[in-house]
């Protein structure tokens, strides 16, 4: 590769010396000085592209890692140096103002058309690192997409997606690419930049007739001990959040709502958890939960109507 660039370079260099040597050291081509002009810059600056490619190349080998990070990057320093050398030539053999307007109008155009989706990319690229939005690490939703984010790279992020066909926020094993111009035109949710907890739910059904004081009572003291530690640490993470945004509650304390429905009467046992843990912790808490319900004998869970099927014979729902 580096014998076939320097022999390039030299038979450039060899073309500059002979039309320079026709143009300045001769008078034999005195009626054509203009066209040797043009064509003696035009080498040059041809020279000067191919030389620039060729060092931002090698610059590109040492330093990009990524095989497709390098080789679009390498694609788009090659296409923009390949611009700037049509436009010299351009303004080289075009003199006319008006002519050069319009051949930079039709260069504008193409380039527009058929980089669009590559410079969204690169513009995306740049609003990521300067604001970053997300770093690696972190668990974001992007449209439907979701997953935590493996890398961050000139041009796309790399998701390990979650959910899909897989209950709960577990990973399904697949990675999503996704062009950095996402950021330019969709929302992007985060569940882990600055508070690293979300709020989750677990829904209680209970049969008409139950002791629903005890069973609230049950739910938040078999929660407390798996979920006192996630209280902990959330209240400290939005008291530093208070220094940086307007937070109008820093309560994180578990909580339980009851509503009644038409055949049942409905607890929500709300907490906070991490969110690579969400699964996990669900788990345990309605495991616990069945474990002290079934000791009870006045707390029936399900709904009127599933019980009826599965053992009318025993109970008998009166409605007033």
């Amino acid at each position: 590769m580096g014998v076939i660039r320097g022999l390039n370079t030299l038979i450039f260099l060899i073309l500059i010396f002979l039309v320079a040597y026709a143009r300045y050291f001769t008078d034999f081509f005195i009626e054509s000085q203009v066209l040797l002009d043009a064509l003696l810059n035009s080498l040059i600056v041809i020279l000067l592209a191919y030389t620039a490619n060729s060092l931002a190349g090698d610059f590109i080998r040492r330093k990009v890692s990524d095989t497709k990070d390098r080789y679009t990057f390498r694609k788009t320093v090659s296409t923009l140096l390949s611009l700037f050398a049509f436009a010299a030539l351009f303004a080289i053999w075009f003199e006319e103002t008006a002519t050069l307007v319009i051949a930079y109008g039709i260069l504008s155009a193409g380039v527009a058309i058929a980089l669009q989706d590559l410079l969204k990319s690169v513009a995306g690229g740049i609003i990521i690192f300067v604001s970053r939005p997300f770093k690696a690490g972190d668990r974001i939703q992007v449209g439907d997409c979701i997953g935590d984010v493996l890398d961050i790279g000139n041009f796309s992020t790399k998701l390990m997606e979650i959910r899909e066909w897989v209950d709960a926020d577990q990973y399904t094993g697949r990675i999503i690419q996704l062009p950095n111009s996402f950021v330019l035109s969709e929302n992007i949710k985060n569940y882990t930049r600055d508070f690293s907890f979300i709020w989750d739910e677990i829904k209680i059904m209970l049969i008409y007739g139950s002791n629903w004081k005890k069973a609230e009572e049950i739910a938040l003291k078999i929660s407390g001990p798996v979920i006192g530690e996630f209280e902990a640490l959330a209240r400290k993470e939005l008291q530093r959040m208070g220094e940086k945004y307007f937070i109008t509650t820093y309560d994180v304390q578990t909580k339980l709502y009851t509503k009644i429905e038409e055949n049942w009467i409905e607890m929500r046992l709300r907490y906070v958890v991490e969110p690579r843990k969400r699964r996990a912790v669900s788990h345990l808490l309605i495991s616990n939960l069945l474990q002290a319900f079934e000791q009870e004998e006045d707390i029936m869970v399900g709904t009127a109507s599933s019980i009826d099927i599965l053992d009318s014979s025993h109970i008998t729902v009166e409605r007033k």
